[in-house]
């Protein structure tokens, strides 16, 4: 039985760890560099477990849908119209679009309806910036294959800290943007 604990609980702990690694940037890309790093990622994964599961799995699942259509229209070939297949790469890059905008669902607050919607008014709204975090993502998964040893030291924090921080400074630029409006 210790041996299925041990091989299965990463599958547990797997978002939620997302989660608080991207708190704790979070908390460093304010200016908050002194936090105990342990105790504030610890914090973060347990206040957060079922919640993160829930919505890591469902979009993990979501994923593997959109991979079996992938398999189903390899297999099918030229037969599939091309609408569908425009419609599919369409729908896979809005799919990478919200799961890439990891950091608004440590920045916001609410349900899963309210950061959905926050999420996708912002990968809208910001839709270079989302560009820029698939980029991101994209780079880092690269260069951790690429250089197998990156992936033990920075692949993570290095990945977390550089989303954490464009996003909120996109959203500073975005809130004095605002403010400057309601001044007129």
């Amino acid at each position: 039985m210790a041996f299925f604990h041990r091989s299965w609980s990463w599958l547990i702990g797997l978002f939620p760890a997302t989660v608080a690694m991207f708190s704790v940037s979070r908390k460093w890309v304010q200016g908050d560099q002194e936090i105990p790093v342990v105790k504030t990622f610890w914090t973060s994964f347990k206040g957060r477990v079922m919640k993160a599961n829930m919505y890591g799995w469902m979009t993990a699942l979501a994923g593997i849908v959109l991979y079996g259509n992938y398999r189903v229209m390899v297999a099918l070939g030229a037969e599939i119209p091309i609408f569908i297949v425009i419609a599919f790469i369409l729908v896979v890059l809005v799919y990478l679009l919200i799961v890439s905008v990891i950091p608004e669902s440590i920045h916001f607050e609410g349900n899963g309806r309210e950061i959905l919607q926050k999420t996708s008014l912002f990968v809208v709204g910001r839709i270079h910036i989302a560009f820029l975090f698939l980029l991101i993502l994209w780079k880092g998964a690269y260069m951790s294959l690429a250089f197998p040893v990156v992936i033990l030291f920075f692949s993570g924090s290095v990945l977390s800290y550089m989303m954490m921080w464009l996003f909120t400074r996109t959203l500073e630029k975005f809130e004095r943007k605002e403010q400057k409006c309601l001044r007129f």
